[in-house]
């Protein structure tokens, strides 16, 4: 089978397009000089995690401080890991730890006396964090299943694809 050029240059710039764009993510914690690693998260940078349409995700936020992204997402966050809307947390330069959700989806805490309270918010996000707003402030840690899994298996069975026609 015969293939014009103008369709495998096409075909090799569009999973050029996705190696890199899913390259970004990753790499952009480190141009932005956010740093911290969290097991079992992707860091993603700089800015409030957004789903595919940019839209910010429900949240919980507990009315007080953590020392560092570790321990908000081991002592905060971790405990919501198994509902199936968990999206991941953003840490701020303020110390505030935010659980995030899909749309309408964050869990009912119960007040108690001993423990701080929450505040929480509802937006529009749902499905897989797919990118960060960039504003500093915050960094945003998506729970596993990010974009940058998804799209690193496109990327592969594209390439397989191509190949396949040659």
């Amino acid at each position: 089978m015969l293939l014009s050029n103008s369709f495998l240059q096409c075909a090799f710039i569009g999973i050029a397009f996705i190696l890199f764009s899913s390259s970004i993510s990753v790499e952009a914690a480190e141009v932005w000089g956010v740093h911290e690693q969290v097991q079992g998260y992707r860091n993603l940078g700089r800015g409030s995690c957004q789903d595919s349409r940019g839209k910010m995700y429900s949240y919980l936020q507990r009315t007080m401080t953590f020392p560092d992204a570790i321990t908000c997402a081991q002592k905060e966050c971790e405990r919501f890991g198994n509902i199936g809307a968990y999206r991941g947390f953003e840490f701020s330069v303020g110390k505030r730890c935010t659980c995030l959700f899909d749309v309408d989806q964050a869990p009912p805490v119960p007040d108690s006396g001993e423990a701080p309270d929450y505040v929480g918010g509802s937006d529009g996000g749902d499905g897989d964090v797919f990118s960060t707003t960039s504003m500093p402030g915050t960094t945003c840690f998506a729970s596993p299943g990010s974009r940058i899994e998804v799209k690193a298996a496109f990327a592969l069975l594209s390439s397989a694809t191509i190949f396949m026609l040659l």
